[in-house]
């Protein structure tokens, strides 16, 4: 059985060495004379990062991240357990918050990403609450001139009276799990430091 955590979140100290994103799946077909033929396998954009990066003498706080990981990829249980993760170079609005409507009073939070005239919109489904502990954060505040609730957990609102919501400023979360059930760690190289030789954060889309 998978569950979600939604608290606490993957550590920022060791997503701020995150290297990836979010990225699409392309089927490309080439003939013998040399066309290529392309379909889109996924039509939503998914995430995956490496954070091992964050295991290494660069890293002051490696020590202290090593052992924030490993312990909660054992509550985890490996992959089973999915969690919240920042992206570090992409988590907050940057003026691109949207909605698309649900139904006449649900409406689910999505980012705008513009190449004029060009977009494409990624759904929001983990927003970061106003009540978190961690540094930065700022919660949702939500434009359009009428009265909302906001479920955290989905990125849903719900307008309770008044005009459609507009546009949402904030920061959010991507939905994720451990790629791995087995971790590989140990000691680097000089023997001195801890080492993650492999782990990647995948995003998921049913949290």
């Amino acid at each position: 059985m998978s569950g979600f955590i939604e608290s606490p979140f993957f550590p920022y100290v060791v997503s701020a060495w995150a290297v990836g994103g979010r990225g699409y799946k392309t089927t490309v077909v080439e003939t013998y004379g040399g066309n290529e033929y392309r379909t889109a396998a996924w039509s939503q954009a998914r995430g995956e990062w490496d954070v091992s990066d964050a295991f290494t003498s660069t890293n002051p706080n490696s020590v202290n991240a090593y052992t924030l990981v490993r312990n909660m990829a054992r509550v985890c249980m490996g992959q089973l357990y999915a969690f919240r993760f920042r992206d570090p170079m992409d988590y907050t609005d940057e003026g691109a918050g949207i909605f698309i409507a649900i139904d006449s009073t649900h409406f689910q939070m999505y980012k705008q990403y513009s190449y004029s005239p060009l977009t494409d919109n990624q759904i929001i489904q983990k927003p970061e609450p106003v009540n978190s502990l961690s540094p930065g954060y700022g919660g949702i505040v939500i434009s359009g001139g009428g009265s909302y609730s906001l479920d955290y957990t989905t990125g849903i609102v719900h307008k309770t009276g008044g005009a459609d919501p507009t546009a949402w400023t904030g920061q959010f979360h991507v939905p994720c799990r451990f790629a791995q059930d087995v971790p590989r760690m140990g000691y680097d190289q000089s023997g001195a430091l801890m080492d993650w030789q492999e782990l990647k954060i995948i995003e998921v889309r049913n949290p």
